[in-house]
């Protein structure tokens, strides 16, 4: 071997090294980056005969295990669209108070029973029947607080899910374009990577990718959301029931033209998936739940007070004690205004109402053992087994998640003690070439010295 030819080794040597060094230092300083795919140096012998002999390393990027890839992506979804039901039932269950509290609605009807059986043993007395009054009322203003919340929960949810739309639709934007470099760049596969995940959490996803990289992204039913050819836009429709559109999107004026009027059927998970069943079915169970039990409640305490007369009167006064204004259920402002005229008599024999007769309101406390009160009890047990459960699920998925997203990291990311590794390891190559240069420049001297 020549010296030129032994030269030419060593020098390809030293800037093969120095290349594979600078990939090891960009895959420690990125050992944190989510989705960060490692730079593998690849080294191959590059040598024409008799006139050069040395080596050229390849830095590629480290494939990705695409199963894991997909599983995480899957357990994503699932963990987000769990995560924000279980949120929810969370803060409704909280309108019943902490244990203790005694706020629900349970607690309170149950007071106004109490308060009802106190007037009974004082039925002259108006102060009394204005703390049974209180109480009825205190007891569906609880009703209605819980109803509050629920509906509350549905207007955040409709307003998070034009957010996570939005989100989504720039998303998608952003994928479509990284398809047109992520064959010439390694960190556009990264960045492709990081979209996909981040996209992963909002609408369960199918990726379906080329040989040079780029990506065709789907929902599970197969409708195509972006590729290398162009992507799409999501969009809200608050319904009744509430509905995500599909449009495609021109890339260079932004211009939507309709697709589907629903595409719901075709997400299976993530957060948007979600917020579409906080609003379409379990807000609406719950609230139907609370004024159904609201509803019987009100209607076996106004069947009661219908046989209920005034004292000294003959006959009742034909006003309800509970009233309802759109779904609300309240007592009788007439009688809040005027307790005195709270009829709580009960006279045999069509005898008018003495004024110590306070049989009606032991008919009107009784009310606490019909189905109708049973009802209320078994309404917050539903809500808390709701709740409970949500969270639950919530708790598997997000470790499921966690679970998938490590083991797809592992697949592809930085291990430091292997860096560490490979850059003593290139440190050294790099020292040896560095060793070979200074040898033959010292023999080049020797011969320029014999010349």
């Amino acid at each position: 071997m020549s010296l030129y030819v032994a030269l030419n080794t060593a020098v390809s040597g030293l800037f093969a090294n120095q290349r594979a060094i600078a990939a090891t230092s960009e895959n420690i300083a990125n050992v944190n980056t989510p989705n960060f795919s490692r730079r593998e140096a690849h080294f191959q012998t590059d040598a024409i005969p008799n006139q050069f002999a040395g080596v050229d390393v390849e830095i590629a990027r480290a494939a990705v295990d695409r199963f894991l890839q997909s599983a995480a992506f899957g357990g994503a979804a699932d963990a987000a669209a769990s995560s924000v039901i279980a949120d929810a039932l969370s803060r409704i269950e909280a309108s019943f108070g902490a244990p203790g509290e005694n706020i629900s609605y349970a607690n309170k009807l149950d007071k106004a029973f109490a308060a009802l059986t106190q007037l009974s043993a004082n039925p002259s007395s108006t102060a009394a029947k204005a703390d049974a009054l209180n109480a009825l009322q205190a007891a569906f203003d609880a009703f209605a607080r819980t109803g509050a919340a629920i509906a509350a929960e549905s207007d955040a949810a409709l307003g998070r899910l034009n957010e996570d739309v939005t989100r989504a639709s720039a998303l998608l934007d952003e994928i479509y374009r990284l398809n047109q470099t992520v064959q010439d760049s390694a960190g556009a596969a990264d960045l492709l990577d990081q979209r996909l995940a981040e996209l992963s959490t909002f609408v369960s996803i199918n990726v379906t990718r080329s040989e040079d990289g780029r990506v065709e992204v789907a929902l599970r039913d197969g409708t195509v959301l972006a590729n290398s050819a162009g992507f799409t836009a999501l969009g809200v429709a608050a319904g009744p029931p509430t509905a995500i559109t599909l449009s495609s999107v021109d890339p260079d004026t932004g211009a939507l033209a309709a697709l589907s009027s629903d595409v719901g059927a075709g997400i299976a998970s993530g957060e948007i998936r979600g917020l579409l069943n906080l609003r379409n079915v379990e807000l609406p169970r719950l609230a139907l739940l609370v004024e159904t039990t609201a509803r019987g409640v009100a209607d076996q305490l106004n069947a009661v007070y219908a046989g209920n007369i005034a004292t000294g009167a003959t006959a009742p006064s034909g006003q309800p004690l509970i009233v309802e204004t759109a779904g609300v259920f309240s007592v009788n402002a007439a009688f809040l205004a005027d307790p005195a005229s709270f009829a709580i008599a009960r006279p045999t024999g069509g005898a008018p109402g003495g004024a110590n007769d306070g049989s009606g309101a032991v008919l009107l406390a009784n009310v606490a053992t019909t189905p109708a009160a049973r009802a209320v009890a078994e309404s917050i047990a539903q809500i808390g087994s709701a709740a409970r459960t949500a969270d639950q699920r919530a708790q598997t998925n997000e470790a499921l998640s966690a679970e998938l997203t490590a083991r797809a990291s592992a697949s592809a990311g930085v291990n430091l003690d292997e860096e560490l590794s490979n850059l003593i390891l290139y440190q050294r190559a790099y020292g040896a070439n560095a060793r070979v240069i200074a040898a033959i420049d010292e023999l080049w001297q020797s011969l320029l010295q014999i010349i």
